[in-house]
């Protein structure tokens, strides 16, 4: 095949397109990349939060999923003076996740 790679900052462009209306197809045609190749990027996207793909990871798996950590900022931002115990409660009631402080604290630092 013609396999060539394509910059991340490409591949993020497409999420945005996506997130702005646009269909795979459109972005697919727009960019001359093939479709197969944007809806892997976009449902990458959506699974992981990221359009690189990463290699396994070895090592302890994380508690925090990029979703919590998107949730967790997204608070922080609404609340600039919050306390970590206050994101810890946050986390247990609405995402029902039960963390350590340090754990909050390594995440968002």
């Amino acid at each position: 095949g013609n396999r060539r790679h394509i910059p991340d900052a490409a591949k993020q462009q497409w999420v945005t397109m996506s997130t702005h209306g646009m269909t795979s197809k459109a972005i697919s045609q727009v960019t001359g990349c093939s479709h197969r190749t944007v809806n892997r990027v976009l449902r990458l996207s959506q699974l992981t939060g990221s359009v690189v793909r990463k290699p396994l990871e070895s090592g302890r798996p994380r508690l925090l999923t990029a979703q919590d950590v998107t949730y967790l900022i997204s608070h922080i931002e609404r609340t600039p003076d919050i306390f970590l115990s206050e994101l810890r409660s946050a986390l247990r009631e609405v995402r029902g996740i039960e963390v350590s402080l340090a754990t909050i604290e390594r995440t968002l630092h």
